[in-house]
């Protein structure tokens, strides 16, 4: 339905549940509540409307009928865009948004949440996580073929596995191709609630997120990695979508759907417990720098005020 009716982001009762407030914030150009929101303001239920953007592909989402005029009319309504990475800047700004209309702010999380524990200095087994969808566009498939490729490397003398949290479309021809590869004593799924994450990664000694573009998608910020930054591990990633701006040089990258690209980065961690803990020092500093919620909300707080300044 989704499809067939436009957009099925609409929230029952919204335009009157923001009658009195200063500003309604809403994500997206082209979702049904950003219309919502909008119609709210010119019944003057809400002085402002501020909208959070995480698209980094310039007109994407209009072949759906409807949505082409649903970003047109966010593009001249929403007061001030909150553009998640300098892509979705960009992005607005080829669609016609006015430049001076758009922040640049990530978002955060809470990093004493996924605060790292003591460093492990032996290691004979190492864990490689996995986090997110099992779609093709995650690099889920190229992750299974560099496993392959890690486990019959005669450099590696340890035991390696591969742990993967997370569902999809795609999850029951993974499992079927971990047994055709001969892997499926080493790769391991579940499904985790958000509250016990921090202990998976925790568990983990190596990230990854091989996430590679199509057409219609790349990964506009991709949040376990933001997780995997605050938990002070070692990543392997993709320069996809928004990737780079997220990570900075806390990770070691491979080239988007490279199978040998990603096994030797993966490697060079497995085999170098220096560059393990290089990486993974980064990447909790760079967490505490840019991905703390507490500095998030700061910033937050300060466009609310510009916004509500403005005539």
């Amino acid at each position: 339905h989704n499809r067939v009716f436009t957009d099925a982001h609409y929230l029952i009762g919204l335009e009157k549940e923001l009658k009195g407030y200063d500003i309604a914030h809403c994500a997206e150009t082209y979702y049904r509540y950003t219309q919502q929101c909008l119609t709210a303001k010119e019944k003057e239920y809400v002085k402002k409307v501020i909208c959070t953007v995480w698209e980094t592909i310039p007109f994407n989402n209009e072949g759906i009928p409807g949505r082409k005029e649903y970003k047109a009319r966010a593009k001249k309504g929403v007061d001030h865009f909150l553009a998640v990475t300098h892509r979705a800047k960009a992005s607005l700004i080829l669609e016609g948004v006015d430049a001076e209309k758009i922040t640049v702010l990530a978002p955060g999380i809470s990093i004493n949440a996924f605060a790292p524990t003591k460093w492990k200095e032996k290691h004979t087994h190492i864990k490689i996580l996995f986090v997110g969808r099992l779609e093709r566009c995650k690099g889920v498939y190229e992750l299974l073929y560099a496993m392959k490729l890690l486990l019959t490397d005669k450099d590696i003398q340890l035991q390696i596995t591969l742990h993967i949290i997370g569902d999809g479309s795609e999850t029951n021809k993974l499992i079927a191709l971990e047994k055709q590869l001969g892997i499926e004593r080493h790769v391991s799924h579940k499904i985790v609630s958000y509250t016990d994450m921090p202990g998976e990664y925790h568990a983990a000694d190596i990230f990854v997120a091989p996430s590679k573009d199509d057409a219609y998608w790349q990964e506009q910020y991709n949040m376990t990695l933001m997780e995997a930054q605050a938990s002070g591990l070692p990543i392997v990633t993709t320069t996809s979508g928004g990737i780079p701006e997220n990570v900075g040089e806390a990770a070691l990258f491979a080239f988007p759907g490279d199978i040998v690209s990603l096994k030797e980065q993966l490697k060079r961690y497995v085999l170098n417990p220096v560059v393990r803990l290089e990486y993974g020092t980064k990447a909790r500093k760079r967490a505490e720098e840019i991905h703390d919620a507490r500095k998030i909300a700061k910033r937050i707080g300060n466009v609310y005020e510009m916004v509500n300044d403005q005539c």
